[in-house]
């Protein structure tokens, strides 16, 4: 196995996103970051980190460059943090650091605040842990967590069509925690994943999916950790890059003889109830009927049109969709479809 990540194979690609699901401990996030001192000595360019919440954003800037300032390529320079900016300077003894602006931390929560920062010459744009591990109890995605990054991504590149400005380059970075999250979703990645590269969206969106390898059988007998985890669920996903598939309990495809009930519009989506009288269950899809006589309820003001019902008038049909949910009779299309109406149940309180 290499002794680190090929990212100069991944970049030629020069996708404007790309996302890269491989085991822990393979230098992932070592060698964007290393790529990202390369630009700025190259080209002056910068990066950005990005967390999801903003009381992640110390730890990760705390000792960002620690390993890095060992690599002999930087050896003749100086790194230094807080929790907004990362600097650099050449080191020159006996005299006062130069320290230059390389790169910015921000978070997805704070996206709103983050407008009246200024960022200048970003290349890079890095979110690492874009996947939240199934298990995790104390996170979860933010609402509409994929247009939250991507009008980051326009706040800090203020990108225009007609220009030669910088086109930035977005990275996600991840384990293969949960097949079911944002990302997947927006993209319209399935669950077929085989490892290897794959084009999504019109060649706009890359996946890197990482082979093991020598990496996986190494780990699980070299390793504390691997030797601890070898042969369980938790094992399959960090030695083995496999997905824990969620499950399938409320995955059921609407049958022919449902009637739809309602629409609703929520972050740029529509979504479709029906029901299945034969067996009392209301099945959600991502298909409303054409020129339907049945409402479509907005949820997000950016949804709201002359043909859709305001979200308030949704109240008391929402509460029996809530109450549907807890005795357990609404079905999904598929296991990405039941992530992405998770935001339109959370704002009725289902968590």
């Amino acid at each position: 196995m290499a002794e680190f990540y090929d990212w100069a194979k991944t970049l030629s690609y020069d996708a404007d996103v790309t996302m890269v699901i491989g085991a822990r401990g393979i230098g992932k996030t070592f060698g964007l970051r290393r790529q990202c001192i390369r630009d700025f000595l190259k080209d002056g360019s910068r990066f950005v980190e990005i967390t999801r919440y903003n009381n992640e954003l110390s730890g990760v800037s705390d000792g960002y460059f620690n390993r890095l300032s060992e690599l002999p390529e930087f050896g003749e320079y100086m790194f230094k943090t807080d929790a907004r900016y990362a600097y650099i300077a050449d080191k020159d003894d006996g005299k006062k650091p130069n320290w230059k602006l390389i790169g910015y931390f921000v978070s997805l929560s704070s996206a709103q605040r983050m407008k009246k920062r200024t960022f200048d010459h970003v290349k890079r744009l890095i979110f690492d842990e874009a996947i939240i591990e199934r298990s995790d109890r104390y996170h979860r995605y933010l609402t509409n967590e994929f247009g939250t990054l991507a009008n980051i991504v326009d706040t800090v590149s203020r990108e225009r069509a007609d220009t030669k400005s910088i086109r930035p380059r977005v990275y996600l970075l991840a384990n293969a925690c949960d097949i079911a999250n944002p990302y997947f979703a927006a993209y319209g990645v399935g669950t077929d994943l085989t490892f290897g590269y794959r084009w999504y969206k019109g060649k706009t969106f890359l996946l890197h999916y990482v082979d093991p390898g020598e990496y996986s059988a190494e780990k699980a007998t070299g390793t504390v950790a691997g030797r601890m985890v070898a042969n369980t669920e938790a094992g399959k996903v960090a030695l083995e890059n496999k997905f824990l598939h969620p499950s399938k309990d409320f995955i059921l495809k609407k049958p022919k003889n449902a009637t739809f009930s309602f629409g609703i519009a929520c972050n740029g989506r529509l979504y479709g109830i029906w029901l299945d009288e034969s067996n009392g269950y209301y099945h959600v899809t991502r298909k409303v009927p054409n020129n339907t006589g049945k409402p479509i309820f907005s949820l997000t003001r950016n949804d709201a049109s002359i043909n859709y019902v305001a979200a308030h008038n949704l109240s008391a049909t929402m509460r029996y969709v809530a109450e549907m949910y807890y005795y357990g009779l609404i079905r999904y299309d598929d296991e990405l479809l039941e992530m992405e109406f998770g935001d339109v149940l959370a704002m009725f309180g289902i968590r």
